[in-house]
């Protein structure tokens, strides 16, 4: 006589058994578990990253242009750095690391750009205090792009201010920050 659990475990493979053989020799419902084995399969791609690790390709690409950087090769990091930004031109960091990687070649204007891009992003993502960080070297390079960051701070901070919350000039249009980015410099 088999145990309560044994019983179960036969039984269960019975049942697997016989509906694997409905599965592969009719047609009642093999569409909708096909279909079903496709949803569950782009579910996990799109949760599960790819590549080795759990990264995906964007992710090795960032990965190689930090490695370039690393090792000093400035030219495969601008590159590697480009394409990344191509793929996913949202990200703030990229645009950042790319600056760095400009300014330690000296290339300041090209990072100036990089960080003002990279100041944009984090604005729209409300993140000024990493913006307050970018500041200093576009002030020096460009007093003119770092004025206008400036502007988009105070006039996103403008916009953040509560509903009740009454201005200091009510009859005025707000103005911008009124120190000059030069501050910084």
């Amino acid at each position: 006589m088999l145990s309560k659990a044994a019983n179960w475990i036969v039984w269960s493979v019975l049942v697997l058994f016989i509906v694997f053989l409905a599965y592969r020799y009719t047609g009642w419902f093999k569409p909708a578990a096909d279909h079903a084995v496709a949803q569950a399969k782009s579910v996990i791609s799109q949760a599960v990253p790819a590549g080795p690790f759990g990264q995906s390709a964007s992710e090795d690409q960032l990965n190689k242009a930090r490695d370039a950087y690393a090792k000093g090769d400035m030219e495969a990091a601008v590159a590697a750095y480009k394409d990344y930004i191509k793929k996913s031109p949202s990200n703030a960091d990229a645009h950042g690391e790319l600056g760095n990687v400009y300014y330690s070649g000296g290339k300041l204007p090209e990072a100036t750009q990089s960080y003002y891009d990279a100041a944009n992003l984090l604005i729209a993502q409300k993140q000024m205090e990493r913006v307050n960080d970018l500041m200093p070297v576009i002030a020096q390079v460009n007093p003119s792009l770092a004025n206008e960051l400036a502007a988009k701070m105070a006039q996103t901070d403008a916009q953040a201010m509560p509903a009740g919350v009454e201005q200091a000039n009510p009859g005025q249009q707000p103005q911008p920050s009124p120190q000059s980015a030069l501050r910084y410099y």
